[in-house]
């Protein structure tokens, strides 16, 4: 293929991903979820993940987006970094990305990355002096990332940091001193981080077609050590139990590039805990130490849910395969076994057929009750969370109260909504909290108390999709405002955006849950949007004039900046 056709079809596979994903924001940013939704398609990432990791605009440093992964958990606030256990084995990564739909690799990108890197990863360069030079947005990614940093290096953690410059360059054609600027700028981090492990990576139309053609395998292959016991229950389902020997499931677990594959444990309820925590590590020695025993008499085995079983002696092939329980000890067998075939100690496995979703989080639920698991981990498996899945389906959108379930399945992402998401929606529209959600978005699932207000099945469900419509809406509408201005004061106050917008389309001060269920979101135009918008410029310029010490970020999360605003559309709507 020559290298004019690779720009060529990259500019209808952008195409083709906006309409697959019944996306509308401007080209830049379209190009901006396009390229970091294929160079981290590895990961097990979410479109919500990739939106928010989105950084550019005014005074960005040359940063398009930032991504924070601490074991293999994206962190998107410091309450979240907070809830995560670091240890010696931690592993924490950054991705810092620039996508230019240019036409060629240029040294100016390079050069403001080693201006702003130089300043983000100084931390004798305090708040107050990032504040005056980055956007809001970056600066609150800076402080997680520093956060992360300094909790991976105080518990002995491993830091990997990999910079990521994406363009529709025909193919990588770069000068020698954009050569000699990319080691400068590696060498600058690795210094100040003191980790070896800092990559600049260039993307040029040629990759992002590879990653883009490249689909995850669906349908895989498990050798059993004798052939497996089938069993049948009724219409429900279909089970398969065994042992397979540690080299042929390390190998089952061994993707192309030699990694784990990680996407078989996104329907878990939790990721791995790390080679340090001690029943891991009593794992990997027996693993290592203890061949007079067989390892599944020392293991409760592997809990896998699957579609679509064929079976040819002691080989299974199977689509759609998830990990469900044995998560701990995959890894642990992944990451301590030599994959030797000689070995032939075995693994207890079986493996589940069945569709039904209802029985699948029973299955879920029930195989990790044994285990000490707090019940906010087990929310998506809640009868409440089932019904808003059903009823979103029903409307046409999809609850994905199991991460990336519909992701997975090719479902359009602006139609997929997390719980996350719908928990900060619902108490930012529904419960006039658009600070809380904004400062602590986590503690709206993990807190009983705050989960079981949002999350009431005595309500209507009605009230929870529009509430997550209105906010889709206003991110949609807030992408595509031109004046920069207008963008950099804003950015993190899309949430108080929602709020105000909702009042001025019911034009009420004060609603309750049955308004929101018959608002008429085609009432929510452009010029309604306009409207929300000049009122919240408003709003923050007279509190600044009142709280001239305060900073957008502190704005965002604070109650008395809500109490401002809703007085002022109070005033508004009242006119």
């Amino acid at each position: 293929m020559s290298t004019n056709n690779n720009k060529i079809i990259l500019e209808g596979c952008i195409s083709q991903y906006q309409h697959e994903n019944q996306l509308e924001s401007v080209a830049s940013e379209i190009f901006e979820l396009f390229t970091i939704s294929q160079i981290t398609k590895h990961m097990n990432i979410t479109y919500e993940n990739i939106y928010n990791s989105i950084v550019d605009g005014g005074n960005d440093g040359g940063i398009d987006s930032i991504l924070i992964i601490v074991n293999d958990e994206v962190v998107e606030s410091i309450d979240e970094l907070e809830e995560l256990n670091l240890s010696n084995s931690s592993k924490t990564r950054f991705y810092i990305t620039q996508c230019k739909k240019e036409n060629s690799f240029k040294e100016l990108t390079i050069d403001k990355l080693i201006s702003s890197c130089s300043m983000i990863f100084d931390l004798e360069k305090d708040e107050t002096y990032l504040e005056a030079r980055f956007n809001s947005d970056l600066l609150e990614k800076i402080l997680i990332l520093r956060a992360a940093w300094l909790k991976t290096s105080i518990k002995g953690g491993d830091l990997l940091i990999e910079l990521n410059y994406c363009c529709i360059a025909p193919k990588i054609e770069i000068s020698s001193s954009f050569t000699s600027k990319r080691t400068q700028l590696e060498k600058l981090i690795s210094d100040k981080c003191s980790t070896p492990e800092v990559k600049f990576i260039c993307y040029s139309s040629e990759e992002l077609l590879k990653f883009y053609q490249a689909r995850k395998p669906s349908r895989f292959s498990l050798t059993f050590k004798d052939n497996p016991l089938s069993t049948s229950f009724g219409e429900a389902g279909i089970g398969y139990v065994g042992t397979v020997k540690l080299g042929d499931y390390k190998k089952f677990l061994t993707d192309d590039d030699g990694s784990i594959k990680d996407y078989m444990f996104e329907s878990n309820i939790r990721h791995f805990q790390g080679s340090a925590v001690d029943v891991n590590k009593k794992i990997a020695k027996t693993i290592t130490e203890n061949s007079q025993n067989d390892f599944w008499w020392l293991n409760n085995g592997i809990t896998i849910i699957a579609e679509n079983a064929n079976q040819a002696s002691k080989l299974l092939s199977i689509d759609n395969v998830q990990i469900v329980n044995g998560l701990q000890s995959s890894y642990t067998i992944f990451n301590a076994h030599d994959g030797s075939m000689d070995d032939e100690r075995s693994v207890l496995v079986k493996v589940i057929i069945n569709k039904d979703k209802e029985t699948i989080d029973k299955i879920i639920e029930s195989t990790n009750s044994q285990n000490a698991v707090s019940s906010t981990a087990l929310r998506a498996t809640e009868n409440t969370q089932r019904k808003i899945e059903i009823f979103f389906l029903n409307e046409g959108y999809f609850y994905d109260r199991r991460k990336n379930y519909y992701k997975n399945q090719g479902k359009p992402a602006s139609k997929i909504f997390s719980i996350q998401f719908t928990a900060q929606a619902i108490e930012t529209i529904g419960f006039d909290g658009p600070h809380t959600a904004r400062s602590k978005p986590t503690s709206l699932i993990k807190d009983d108390k705050a989960y079981n207000r949002i999350f009431d099945s005595s309500k209507q469900f009605k009230s929870y999709l529009n509430c997550c419509l209105i906010l889709k809406k206003t991110n949609e509408h807030w992408s595509l405002i031109e004046e920069a201005h207008l963008k950099k004061a804003t950015t993190n106050l899309k949430l108080h955006l929602a709020r105000i917008a909702t009042s001025i389309v019911l034009n009420k001060t004060e609603y309750d849950f049955e308004d929101i269920a018959i608002i008429d979101l085609n009432n929510y135009t452009k010029e309604n949007f306009k409207k929300s918008l000049d009122l919240l410029i408003s709003s923050i310029n007279s509190y600044v004039t009142a709280n001239p010490n305060v900073n957008l970020i502190n704005m965002a999360k604070s109650k008395p900046f809500t109490e401002h605003l809703k007085a002022n559309f109070e005033v508004y709507i009242s006119l």
